[in-house]
């Protein structure tokens, strides 16, 4: 049986290094694809094709990643707890290899399906996130450790949202060395991805101990969904998250699109922006956690960088400059990264009263619908005009703030 006092280091680093990576397979991709498909003559689709049809393509293909991991996240917890962590890592891992194989085919001879299914698989295998909270939660000695080893594994997880971008935009691009070219990122990260399937084959430990998990659910996506209109406690923040996260992911996932077709950027340029705005999500996280330690309620902080972050998106698809677009663009990341975890922490806190795991298991959820719908809604979207996903990521926080305002103020007190 699986002993606490055994876990080293070296484990800890292997699970780390799974966080981290599950994230580099979402974010190294963000400079390469909208060049890839909305850029000048070595696009991966007809460049003859009308730019409407494009960008409706485009936003199809962004919901490759997540549609698999909404699918399969939830299966793959329930696996874990019936065969074991490590069989699951092992086998998203090989999974990631793939699509990391796929994909880079894909795009090296612009086969569209090809990469698409590549993009799929490699999220079939990222879903391994929530095998790497269980494997932390198997390891956690009391609520605090818990915690420490959670908040460990998102500052793993949110570092791949500066250098995933950063890798992506400077491997990608032959003025930095000849032989780098858009596929070349793909390489990179199946490689990464044997040597994290190479540790955890032969140093990783398993932890699960529990055994009796109850019947199978081939539904539990839908089901975890479902949950949220149950949970009347948890209703109206379930909502608020939502579409505080559709919201984010319109503006984050369509800003490599306005780069290339407002600002003519190159995939090494939205790569150094991209990666910017993981610092400045960062430092809104860091900036306002410190703030709300001031204030006797959390809400009226939230509502007030809810309002600013709305406003300042519908202004960022108008500068002509890059350097005011750039500014603006910060202002709102660095908002939302303030209003993130506190989301997150009250969510987690209000789900005590119950299961915590399956707290956890539906916010996962929510997340990757948001991530689902926010890139099929955007193409359609986009193909209207390149502003038109920021007016309506705007739409979707104010409808954010008007769900928060019916919440207790005490529901958000620490």
């Amino acid at each position: 049986m699986f002993q606490k006092k055994r876990v080293s280091r070296v484990f800890f680093f292997i699970v780390f290094l799974t966080f981290a990576l599950s994230s580099l397979s979402a974010t190294i991709v963000f400079p390469i694809l909208a060049p890839l498909f909305l850029g000048g003559v070595d696009t991966i689709i007809r460049p003859d094709l009308p730019e409407e049809i494009r960008a409706i393509v485009f936003g199809v293909f962004l919901t490759a990643f997540p549609l698999a991991q909404f699918l399969f996240a939830p299966l793959l917890g329930e696996y874990s707890d019936r065969r074991g962590r490590k069989k699951a890592f092992l086998v998203t891992i090989v999974l990631e290899i793939v699509g990391y194989l796929f994909s880079g085919f894909g795009i090296q001879y612009h086969h569209l399906s090809l990469l698409f299914l590549g993009r799929f698989i490699t999220g079939l295998g990222a879903a391994n996130f929530s095998v790497c909270l269980a494997t932390l939660a198997d390891v956690s000695y009391d609520e605090k450790s818990r915690s420490r080893y959670f908040s460990y594994g998102s500052l793993a997880s949110g570092a791949m949202f500066v250098l995933g971008p950063l890798l992506g935009g400077r491997l990608s691009d032959p003025q930095t060395i000849s032989f780098f070219s858009l596929a070349f990122p793909m390489w990179v990260g199946g490689l990464l991805a044997l040597v994290n399937l190479i540790f955890i084959w032969s140093f990783f430990i398993e932890t699960r101990v529990k055994k009796d998990v109850g019947e199978a659910d081939l539904l539990k996506a839908l089901h975890n969904v479902g949950c949220v209109f149950e949970k009347n406690s948890l209703y109206h923040v379930y909502a608020v998250f939502f579409f505080f996260l559709f919201g984010w992911n319109m503006l984050y996932q369509f800003l490599p699109a306005l780069l290339v077709e407002e600002f003519k950027a190159e995939s090494s340029l939205i790569g150094d922006l991209t990666s910017l705005m993981g610092v400045v999500w960062f430092l809104g996280t860091l900036f306002i956690s410190i703030v709300v330690k001031f204030f006797r309620h959390q809400k009226f902080v939230l509502i007030l960088s809810f309002l600013l972050f709305a406003l300042t998106v519908i202004f960022i698809p108008f500068p002509k400059k890059l350097f005011v677009f750039v500014l603006i663009t910060a202002v709102a990341v660095f908002l939302a990264g303030g209003i993130w975890p506190i989301l997150a922490s009250t969510i987690s806190r209000l789900g005590k009263e119950c299961s915590q795991g399956k707290t956890l298991g539906i916010t996962q959820s929510i997340q990757s619908l948001s991530m689902l719908l926010a890139p099929f809604f955007g193409g359609f979207f986009l193909q209207s005009h390149s502003k038109t996903p920021f007016i309506f990521s705007a739409i979707s926080l104010f409808v954010a703030i008007g769900f928060l305002i019916k919440i207790k103020n005490s529901i958000f007190d620490v």
